[in-house]
């Protein structure tokens, strides 16, 4: 009956949503983390979502529309001289602030809540 169990486990774990769960144990999450980030998604180059701890509908939310900002930031850069790049972004609103890493491989994007000023 253990042995059921293990195969379940396996093929549920091999599922597409599997990227996108909380990763408790995982170090690279755990520095984030330390430093205030709720939610992090780890993006390719042409930003499609590898790794996340948000849920998957919220994640393709953010990559649909932080990927093209970031393009046309970088694009913006590049105009102005030729020889800069953008490697990092920081977007702040009323309630939250993300964080984009910008590098030829990898987007890396880490969201914090910021905390509520009192009046």
């Amino acid at each position: 009956m253990s042995d059921s169990k293990r195969v379940s486990q396996k093929s549920r774990s091999s599922t597409p949503t599997a990227h996108y769960q909380a990763y408790g144990g995982d170090a690279f999450v755990q520095h984030f983390e330390k430093r205030g980030a709720r939610e992090i998604i780890i993006m390719d180059s042409i930003g499609k979502p590898i790794r996340s701890t948000v849920s998957q509908r919220r994640t393709y939310n953010y990559a649909s529309l932080l990927k093209p900002l970031a393009t046309m930031a970088r694009n913006v850069v590049r105009d102005l001289d030729p020889a800069n790049d953008v490697t990092f972004m920081r977007l702040r609103s009323e309630t939250h602030e993300v964080h984009m890493s910008l590098n030829t491989e990898f987007i890396v994007v880490a969201i914090q809540k910021l905390k509520r000023k009192a009046k």
